[in-house]
């Protein structure tokens, strides 16, 4: 079983640790990937517009894998970061309810205090 199940399962703050750990490092790693394909793909296709009107131009500019290196780290802390925050809202639900019989099912509703209890109608 996963963490997420085995949490619902337990409520062992261990399995909801480890299922957002695996959570953000995903997250993250997608949004590295994309922030350094996103460089690659932007940087190419600024060098083929720059060489078409400049004939001896190189190709690719020479900091290009250090631009893509800053921005696969800088994705992957950002994407990291959120999904870690975003994540703690999990801690603490979707457990499993208790069995019915308890002492909630023995209690009767509620009371509600009619209106007409005396006193004059006030207009909220």
């Amino acid at each position: 079983m996963d963490d997420w199940t085995m949490y619902q399962l337990t409520a062992d703050p261990a399995y909801i640790a480890a299922f957002r750990r695996k959570t953000a490092f995903r997250a993250g790693m997608m949004g590295g990937s994309l922030a350094g394909i996103g460089v690659a793909c932007t940087a190419m296709m600024m060098a083929d517009l720059k060489a078409s009107s400049r004939p001896g131009a190189p190709w690719l500019p020479k900091k290009l894998p250090k631009r893509i290196a800053a921005s696969v780290v800088l994705g992957f802390s950002v994407c990291f970061g959120f999904s870690w925050l975003r994540s703690r809202e999990l801690v603490g639900m979707f457990l499993i309810a208790p069995p019915p019989g308890g002492e909630e099912a023995e209690a009767s509703p509620p009371r509600v205090a009619s209106a007409t209890s005396g006193g004059a109608a006030r207009t909220i």
